[in-house]
């Protein structure tokens, strides 16, 4: 029988995200807080059977089941550095996060499956840590959860104190576009970028409780202009739910954090509004 490993692929939300610089290499210096959330995939891998990938649940549409799906990736770049055969292996993903929202809902499926082959294929944490960047950029974050501040282009993670247990409203809008992160980049660079400072604040802060005023996205200068339909959304938003809402990573979704007995209230108030709504909480507390 083959053996079935199953592991938890959450959600997060970039609490502040700064954008300092370019780089020489094409990629930007970031410095971000990240905070896992309650809301996650869930991640099958099957031992001894190459079916290849599968994927369902109420978010599986424009999930990739190729190559390009970063689960696959992690899975044979994880096998080549283990010395392991990939064609053994089938992955089935179980999608709660919607994908392409600014979400991490891909990177964490693929840290996911990095975790779920590190004891059967002895792989070291070096090992994930090295496959998980070559990736992308939030992969090395979902490795460690939590609360957490990350730099360089992403893959430089510091685990932080967690994060008070606070309520998540997710609007999630109908669609997203092409191209997303490297569209927000380029719009970015026509703009001053960040000073700096607001992570290294937060990370000095004491845990008390976080409101949707604290958030810093530096995205949100050009997310309006880049996701048609977003501005007019988050001002219904705003509106209807009598609080600020922020956009999450590099978006269309947008968010509201503040205190758990909140949450009703607030997913209530914003139902009607064009997008989905998902009422969720941050995870990874001790």
């Amino acid at each position: 029988m083959p053996d079935i490993l199953v592991g938890r692929a959450p959600a997060k939300a970039n609490l502040v995200l700064e954008v300092t610089a370019r780089r020489d290499d094409g990629y930007h210096e970031i410095d971000t807080i990240l905070q896992e959330l309650e809301l996650a995939d869930e991640v099958r891998v099957r031992l001894g059977d190459g079916d290849g990938l599968s994927v369902d649940g109420p978010f599986a549409a424009g999930v990739p089941c190729d190559s390009t799906n970063l689960a696959l990736q992690a899975a044979s770049l994880l096998a080549k550095r283990c010395g392991r055969p990939t064609g053994k292996l089938s992955i089935h993903l179980a999608k709660q996060i919607p994908p392409a929202g600014g979400l991490g809902g891909g990177a964490s499926d693929a840290a996911t499956v990095l975790r779920l082959l590190q004891g059967p294929w002895g792989a070291s944490d070096d090992d994930l840590l090295v496959v998980a960047n070559s990736i992308g950029s939030d992969e090395a974050f979902f490795l460690l959860g939590g609360t957490a501040r990350a730099r360089g282009r992403g893959e430089r993670v510091q685990k932080l104190r967690p994060l008070s247990k606070h309520g998540v409203v997710l609007f999630v809008p109908p669609t997203s576009i092409e191209r997303k992160t490297a569209r927000m980049f380029a719009a970015l660079d026509r703009q001053p970028l960040d000073p700096g400072g607001v992570a290294h604040a937060f990370a000095a802060r004491d845990r008390g409780p976080f409101a949707s005023t604290d958030v810093h996205n530096a995205f949100e200068r050009v997310a309006f202009d880049i996701f048609d339909g977003l501005h007019d959304l988050w001002l219904d938003l705003e509106t209807r739910v009598g609080d600020a809402v922020r956009l999450c990573g590099a978006g269309p979704t947008l968010f509201w954090i503040g205190g758990l007995p909140q949450v009703e209230k607030v997913a209530a108030a914003a139902q009607g509004a064009r997008c989905t709504v998902i009422s969720s909480a941050t995870a990874g507390h001790h």
